[in-house]
């Protein structure tokens, strides 16, 4: 008899364009998450205020205090200004989501490690923000710090579409570094193209001198940021269990089976 061609694809497999899709709105709605958790805070505006100081006297102490020079530089040309507020504003979760989405396709073995460590980092982020509340440096004009996006786009905080969502006071340690540091890690680690591991070292340079061009954070912010994300891809990748409910889903199995 001539060959008959039966195709099979396993049952209870998601497709991956759905996986994705399910993947992919976590996230998003992790970030939103982390938005609206970073309102625990909100009200500490003493303890804010005094652990400002508390940062500002150390950064002094270790020659860190370089806050008004970034923004000096950052005011005295517009078209920088205005791409870094551009960069503060709108790639803090457009970068994960791009950076996410690419490990998912392009090193579908590696997603699991990517997704964990990206929710290390936001856990340790959120728990810092509602033990060390921090005022950040566009809180203090008569020090010499300027809110740019303030002044530049107009952006009112104290907003009440913007401040249900918006802790003023999470600024220790920078999830804007620590996740442009994440993305520049992680495309360092995960791919071999150069033109892919420069986008994110550039990237992660740009955030961090955003962060503190913008008003938004101290140095040690920053530094708080990188070291997290360091940390994170570090540890996490190494302690991850293998086999668990975190895994990426089966890609659909196509069995072709004969019949004589």
């Amino acid at each position: 008899m001539v060959g008959v061609k039966r195709v099979i694809t396993h049952d209870g497999s998601l497709s991956r364009s759905r996986a994705a899709i399910l993947e992919f709105s976590l996230m998003a709605s992790l970030f939103v998450l982390y938005y609206v958790t970073r309102g625990v805070a909100a009200g500490r505006a003493y303890d804010a205020f005094q652990n400002a100081f508390l940062v500002m006297r150390i950064e002094q102490a270790l020659g860190l205090a370089a806050e008004r020079a970034v923004q000096n530089l950052v005011l005295a040309y517009p078209l920088l200004l205005t791409l870094l507020n551009g960069v503060y504003t709108y790639t803090h979760l457009a970068a994960v989501l791009l950076f996410g989405i690419w490990a998912f396709f392009r090193v579908p073995d590696r997603y699991g490690e990517v997704r964990a460590t990206f929710l290390a980092i936001l856990a340790v982020g959120l728990t810092c923000y509602a033990l060390f509340p921090l005022a950040p440096p566009r809180f203090f004009p008569w020090r010499g710090f300027v809110d740019t996006l303030a002044i530049s786009r107009g952006v009112n905080y104290d907003h009440p579409g913007i401040a249900s969502l918006y802790n003023p006071f999470a600024a220790m340690p920078s999830l804007h570094v620590a996740f442009a540091v994440f993305v520049c890690i992680g495309l360092l680690r995960l791919s071999k193209q150069r033109v892919l591991h420069l986008i994110g070292i550039v990237y992660a340079a740009l955030m961090t001198i955003a962060v503190i061009g913008t008003g938004n954070h101290y140095v040690l912010d920053c530094i708080a940021g990188t070291t997290l994300a360091i940390v994170a891809w570090s540890l996490v990748p190494r302690l991850l269990p293998r086999l668990t409910e975190w895994s990426l889903p089966p890609v659909p199995v196509r069995v072709v089976v004969r019949h004589r």
